[in-house]
Order: C-alpha cells, then structure tokens, then sequence
C-alpha cells in the first residue's frame, strides 16, 4: 500500500515549509544566453493532436455536438482508471484523442480531482501564451449511458437524475515520451529553448504545488530542437491534504528548482491582482438537458466558495475553495519577491 500523511507532517519531516512548496534563497545562478529563444523550424502544434481550447464557446461547441464513443480502451498504469478514449464528431467529420478519468460520486477524490485537473489547465492562461503551454487542454464531458455500456460493464448514471457518466477528459498529446531526465543542468544553462520551455513548466508546478511528478506523469516532446514538455496529470495539485511522501522525486517540482525564469512569464504574474483568480473558482459548470445528459453552461460565482465540487439537484460545479485560490497567490507574490530580491535570473 501507499504510504500517505498530510503535507503538514511530510513538510516537518523534511524540514521545509508547509505545502512543500519552496524557493531558491542564494545567489542566482547565471545561463550562458541573455534572450529568450527565437522561432524554430519545428511546428509549435507538433505535440496537439488539436490546438488548445481557451473560451467557453468551443468548449460548448465540443460538448455541445453529437459526440459518439468510437474506441475507449486503457490508458495504462495508473490507480485512477484512466482511458484512452477516441471521440467522433460527425457534424464536423472530426475526431478528438483523449485521455478520459471518471468523476468520483463525491465529485473530488485524493487522487482523482477533476477540478484541480482544469484548474492547472487554466491557472497557466494567467503567464502563458497557448503554444507555450504545459497542460493539455482539460475539461468536463458526460458519456450518454448507451454509448458509455458499448465498452464498460453496465453502471449507474454519476449524477441521480442524469443519463451519463460524468468524466474528466484530456486532449491526448502526440509525439512525447517520459521525460528522462526531466532536468539537465548544463543544458538549461546553454541551451535557451530548453530553459524556456522547462522553466516555464517550473512555474506552473510551482504554483499549483503540484505532488504528483511520478514517471510518466511529465513528458517531453520528442523533437529535441523544441522540447516542449508537459505535466499530464495534474489532479494532487493545490494543497493536496495526502500524497506519496515517501517518494520525494514525486514532489520536487513543487519547488522552483531551475536557476531562471523567463522574463515575460514573470512579467504577467507581476501584472495579475489577486481578483484576476477568481475565474478559478467556478473552473467549469454542467446542467442535465431534456434527455438527462449533462451539458456544459456558463460558470457561475461558486454555489459554496469553501468546497470544490459541488451539487445542486443534478447540476454540478467545480472550482477552487477561497483558501487554494489566496494559498496560489501567495505563491505567486513569493515568487516576484525571489525575483525581485536577486534569487533568481531572468532571460
């Protein structure tokens, strides 16, 4: 069995601040380049099988459309279930490769946090522009029964009153392998399009606290001319109450441990107020239709800001609680202030 304490006890153990979440103190260290990486000749999009999906209309659109179920197969290893899920859309003649986690009954488990999935998707619009993002697009869709029962055993609906099952899905990444290493000291260093895309995955790991990096959970492209790199599963992120303390390697990122960041990145989380987080709230929303499937609707101000998951009727909601939304931050003003008091390089 896993062994799991609270990041209270693990952080104290360890000797580091509670949340584990940390941030350089010493003398910066200096890379052997002053810009930011120019263009490339490798296509920005090699990695999305689609490009990102950033306003709630294409995500409606998405959702909104006839989808049918044409494969769902395992996605392999991994304690949350995880499908890989191909999703046909005949009205457009497209089809979206997905990676698909079922919604727990009580909407929010320790390992299996659909909210905090979406919620790492988009924390990172707040410092990143779409190419250089390094979570894949993540959201809600509901299975009708009858396409959910062509591959899996007979269930009941997730939601009493709905005809679906309710899953997270996460748009499937193309051309990527583990990253191993995941660091390569002497090549951040030199190497300007490996710190960019490396340190700005820092940043996000950093502040979403994630405690999850176990293999398999961070991959790389596999152009190495533009290795982008990416976090996939992002569900014990933002204060998690239990994770794996006896693997440390599997929490280290939710520490700053590159020497430098990107100006640009830094710049937009100087800019952002701690009232510009409050889309992270109510990070999506679902309604049933007439048929009892549920849809996505437009977020609304958070039914309970102090639970994640929440249920009216057969509606649901999810969303940060007030207490992870002021814990990120304060993250973020750590960060500027490591920034701004010589503890780290910017380029």
């Amino acid at each position: 069995m896993r062994a799991l304490v609270s990041p209270l006890i693990a952080c104290v153990l360890l000797g580091t601040s509670i949340g584990c979440a940390r941030l350089p103190s010493g003398d910066p260290v200096s890379v052997r380049f002053e810009k930011a990486p120019v263009n490339t000749d490798v296509d920005p999009w090699v990695n999305w099988h689609h490009k990102p999906i950033t306003t709630f209309e294409d995500f409606q659109d998405l959702d909104g459309a006839y989808v049918e179920v044409r494969e769902m197969k395992g996605a392999g290893a991994g304690t949350t279930g995880a499908r890989k899920v191909v999703l046909h859309l005949p009205r457009r003649n497209d089809e979206y490769r997905v990676k698909v986690k079922q919604v727990p009954g009580d909407l929010d488990g320790w390992n299996n946090s659909p909210r905090k999935e979406i919620a790492a998707y988009k924390l990172q619009w707040a410092f990143l522009e779409p190419e250089d993002y390094v979570v894949p697009t993540s959201n809600l869709y509901c299975v009708p029964m009858e396409q959910w029962e062509k591959h899996v055993d007979p269930e009941p609906p997730t939601i009493p009153g709905t005809d679906c099952i309710l899953v997270n899905l996460s748009f499937w990444l193309d051309d990527v392998t583990v990253a191993d290493p995941v660091y390569d000291r002497e090549r951040f260093l030199d190497d300007a399009n490996y710190a960019w895309h490396l340190a700005n995955l820092n940043i996000l790991t950093y502040l979403s606290d994630h405690h999850d990096q176990r293999s398999g959970n961070i991959l790389a492209s596999i152009h190495e001319d533009d290795r982008h790199i990416y976090a996939i599963d992002n569900g014990i992120t933002f204060g998690p109450p239990v994770f794996n303390f006896f693997v440390p390697s599997s929490f280290q990122w939710s520490r700053i441990l590159v020497p430098a960041l990107p100006k640009q990145s830094v710049a937009r989380l100087r800019a952002v107020k701690r009232s510009d987080l409050d889309y992270l709230a109510t990070v999506t929303q679902m309604e049933p239709d007439p048929s009892g499937r549920l849809q996505l609707v437009r977020p609304e101000p958070p039914w309970d800001p102090d639970r994640g998951g929440r249920l009216q009727g057969s509606e649901v909601q999810f969303g940060l609680t007030t207490g992870e939304i002021d814990d990120l931050w304060e993250r973020i003003q750590k960060l500027v202030e490591a920034v701004d008091a010589g503890h780290l390089t910017l380029f």
